[in-house]
């Protein structure tokens, strides 16, 4: 972010992004949404902050008129050399005082702690924010700049932990729903092995009784319910005919 300010009469904040998207924020509760909070829905206010940026107003500087040509020329150009220079962005932020002493302590935390422990803050923080592994660094801001961790390091290393922790949690992520697979084939297979079925009976039947416990519904695709059910129903025919050239041999 690079800009806030607060609406009228509501806790929330307007929040502009390095490439000028907008968001809204809410520092009481800690959200950040892309889309406009009902709340603020049907104010006509909201539109005229947008188009208004505090970020892009340039700042304007007077000058007194001196007593003689010269020094107005003087004037006017160390002027327009100031206003080249100060030219900044205002930044508006909702509870003030609180964010001021958040970043005080977080610069405090800077020079204090250990890099590796800031490090380590950091990407505690990416995990329980929700960061997913599969976006960008620009998508995923919105989730952890309000984060007092946000600030336990610079741009720089924020950016470069960010990139490490996203590789990692890929391998993770995927690891994670391979398990997750697994688990739920395994508790699949449970249900049909209870479910005293024979091999005549149908995925509809099946589905129709069994279709809203847990154990089936871990199982998200249909195509894939099919086939796990399709497979037991095969080793139940198997046994069948086993059964019966055996009793034939008796």
């Amino acid at each position: 972010p690079v800009a806030s300010t607060p609406v009228p009469g509501s806790p929330w904040c307007v929040v502009w992004t390095g490439d000028d998207r907008v968001f809204f924020f809410n520092p009481s509760i800690q959200l950040s949404v892309w889309e406009k909070p009902m709340e603020l829905e049907g104010r006509g206010d909201i539109s005229k902050i947008i188009q208004d940026p505090p970020h892009k107003r340039k700042m304007e500087m007077t000058t007194s008129k001196d007593e003689t040509s010269n020094q107005e020329a003087h004037g006017e150009h160390l002027m327009k050399t100031k206003r080249n220079k100060i030219e900044q962005v205002e930044i508006a932020k909702p509870a003030k005082e609180e964010m001021d002493g958040k970043n005080l302590n977080n610069t405090a935390h800077r020079t204090v702690l250990p890099l590796e422990e800031r490090i380590n803050h950091f990407r505690d923080m990416l995990l329980e924010r929700g960061v997913s592994a599969f976006s960008t660094w620009e998508k995923e801001l919105h989730k952890i700049v309000f984060d007092p961790r946000y600030l336990f390091l610079n741009p720089e290393e924020r950016k470069q932990i960010f990139e490490k922790f996203i590789k990692t949690r890929i391998k993770e992520e995927c690891k994670e729903k391979k398990s997750k697979l697994l688990q739920a084939k395994e508790e699949f297979r449970k249900l049909l092995e209870e479910s005293k079925l024979t091999p005549r009976s149908t995925f509809q039947e099946f589905a129709e009784k069994y279709g809203r416990e847990h154990r089936f519904r871990m199982v998200q695709k249909k195509k894939d319910q099919e086939h796990f059910f399709n497979q037991f129903i095969n080793i139940l025919k198997k046994r069948d005919k086993e059964n019966r050239i055996r009793l034939r041999r008796i």
